[in-house]
């Protein structure tokens, strides 16, 4: 890169680390671009010359941490052999790393249930969401692939339909066991979470 492109670059980062902050502040729905602005330390106009709209901050805290999290999750499947196994370190490893970036969690429950306008994305930022999505979707198949041949998940799944059930349901589970919302019923945060988990395990585990 040039000089001038590494500046912009600089620059971005720094937008995306003070959006961060202020997304574990006030939620994601909650924060405006004058509140990443005014945690930059910038103005609003000089926030939209870097970036082309609040959904493009978004994803792209989304994505730095995403990567961070999906290194967390290779290092702990990489440590338990099965399929079954493999899926349950998968998970906790995700529930741990959202335990500490809370507002990942966030993130996630605003693009489930807002969704994604690719038109307020710039093209390679959304070819780059593609790439790696693509990519964790790729470890979760194998995942439930090798549990498939190894005999530890049943034989009759199919493995799309159960990885996006799983995700989606997961999420919204995290999401419930973090949140400091009213409830019908309090439990703890790792029973709920464990309980879950069990739960669906039982039900792809070959018998």
């Amino acid at each position: 890169m040039t000089r001038k492109q590494m500046e912009v670059e600089s620059r971005r980062h720094y937008v995306v680390d003070a959006a961060r902050k202020v997304f574990a502040q006030k939620g994601v729905e909650n924060t405006s671009m004058e509140d990443i602005a005014r945690a930059a330390d910038y103005t609003r106009r000089t926030i939209y010359a870097y970036f082309k709209s609040h959904d493009e901050i978004c994803l792209l805290v989304l994505l730095e941490d995403q990567a961070v999290r999906w290194e967390l999750q290779k290092q702990a499947i990489s440590n338990v052999e099965g399929g079954i196994a493999k899926l349950r370190a998968w998970a906790d490893s995700l529930y741990r790393f959202v335990r500490t970036h809370p507002h990942y969690a966030h993130l996630d429950s605003y693009w489930d249930f807002r969704g994604l306008n690719a038109k307020l994305i710039s093209p390679h930022l959304f070819a780059r969401f593609e790439k790696q999505n693509s990519e964790l979707a790729d470890g979760l198949r194998e995942i439930f692939r090798l549990g498939i041949t190894d005999g530890s998940m049943r034989p009759d799944l199919q493995v799309d339909m159960c990885i996006s059930q799983f995700l989606y349901s997961l999420r919204s589970i995290i999401h419930r066991a973090i949140s400091p919302a009213y409830s019908f019923a309090n439990f703890d945060a790792d029973d709920y979470m464990r309980h879950y988990v069990d739960l669906f395990l039982r039900s792809i585990r070959n018998s």
